[in-house]
């Protein structure tokens, strides 16, 4: 496995110590892959502490962290998720090619969230299915029932706001497109909360088995005066 230089970063003694490391992300990869068979993720080990994001192919950033037994290399690389998942599966014996160089897009902060507010499951599934009702309500005005609506709106349909957040002159504002998100990448178990929090310019929506992220371009995030 080579660096962005060519280099070395992990040697082949290290490959095994590697794969248990970035196991508990597959979840993720196989998710993302029944989603786009092509999708990149950006995977980070430091530490004992593994970390996997993706940008969905309707423009939602997700990611998964997860604690790992013992510290291990430190290693940050881009691949197929689809590529990974064959070699954690004994598909393929080398591991996937990487791919930095086809990362679009900043990651958000590892550290310094401060949360807001917390949002029980059925709450979000309620908003969610009234999100795909109302696409269904668009087509059949554009007569294409059963069908989607016009791209212009759907993104409409998808960046309207669906929860406004506030706490300790802190402010988000969660999308449906957000929502939607948590749902179909199965980060939100029955039964569960999803918490709302807020670093910088960033916000995201935390639940058990991974989180969906947002950045506010060019302005911090949702300082109340």
């Amino acid at each position: 496995m080579t660096n962005r230089s060519g280099d070395a970063d992990v040697q082949p003694g290290q490959l095994a110590d590697v794969a248990a490391q970035v196991a508990g992300i597959a979840p993720l990869a196989r998710r993302l892959v029944t989603l786009d068979p092509r999708g990149l993720l950006r995977i980070r080990l430091g530490g004992t502490v593994a970390a996997a994001y993706a940008r969905l192919p309707f423009g939602v950033l997700v990611g998964r962290t997860i604690s790992i037994d013992r510290a291990g290399a430190r290693l940050e690389w881009v691949v197929r998720a689809g590529e990974l998942l064959s070699w954690l599966d004994g598909e393929i014996a080398e591991p996937p090619r990487r791919r930095d160089m086809e990362w679009r897009g900043a990651l958000p902060p590892a550290v310094g969230w401060r949360r807001i507010e917390t949002v029980p499951d059925e709450v979000i599934r309620d908003v969610v299915r009234k999100g795909a009702a109302a696409f269904r309500q668009a087509a059949a005005r554009e007569g294409v029932p059963g069908s989607q609506p016009r791209a212009e709106v759907a993104d409409a349909l998808l960046d309207s706001i669906v929860l406004s957040a506030t706490e300790g002159g802190l402010h988000a504002e969660i999308t449906l497109r957000s929502m939607s998100a948590v749902t179909r990448m199965g980060f939100l178990p029955r039964g569960s909360y999803a918490a709302v929090d807020v670093c910088g310019r960033w916000s995201r929506l935390a639940a058990e088995y991974g989180s969906v992220y947002a950045e506010l371009p060019g302005m911090a995030l949702g300082i109340v005066s």
